[in-house]
């Protein structure tokens, strides 16, 4: 006659679960989402003017199926050409149409009172961004004032995976306005 062990039974059951528990910890982490700003389906929105004439450039990497939207910004107060990035993060309900309205309201006066709010920023490290050239490209009077434009090529690259988000390098040319000082 044959029996089973129950001991035996569970023995295994739990020796196959530290051994999966195992695999899974020392296998590396991947993030679950990853983002490409460079690739080309990826909708650019950049904004180098506002309502009381040029200001830091803005430029907006949309995401609309994975909810998140990557700023940059280019400082333009001289030609060192700070960079900084944040990424949004958005509920699972939000609209493609949602996430227009939310960039609008980031440099216009605010035209849509209803917008998704952000579940989470992320500050992308100073670390990962930076101007890799610039070229002035032409110069622009104003009403009060006269703008040098430059062509600044920078980089966002070895961001930290943010939770299960991975941000891809890569490399982006935007238009940024200094103003000429007068002398």
């Amino acid at each position: 006659m044959n029996s089973i062990n129950p001991m035996n039974s569970r023995s295994s059951g739990l020796l196959m679960l530290i051994a999966v528990a195992i695999c899974s910890c020392s296998s590396p982490l991947q993030a679950e989402v990853t983002l490409d700003p460079g690739a080309k389906e990826v909708k650019k929105i950049e904004v180098t003017q506002s309502m009381i004439g040029y200001r830091d450039t803005l430029r907006f990497y949309v995401f609309a199926g994975e909810k998140a939207v990557l700023v940059t910004k280019i400082g333009n107060a001289n030609t060192e050409f700070p960079v900084s990035a944040n990424l949004y993060v958005f509920p699972a309900d939000t609209t493609a149409e949602g996430l227009d309205k939310w960039i609008n309201n980031q440099h216009s006066d605010g035209l849509f009172p209803e917008v998704p709010e952000p579940v989470a920023v992320h500050k992308i490290p100073a670390a990962s961004c930076s101007v890799k050239s610039h070229e002035r490209i032409g110069e622009v009077d104003t009403h009060d004032a006269k703008f040098n434009r430059y062509s600044v090529t920078f980089e966002i690259k070895d961001v930290p995976a943010i939770g299960d988000i991975k941000i891809e390098d890569f490399t982006d040319t935007a238009s940024v306005h200094v103003k000429v000082e007068a002398g």
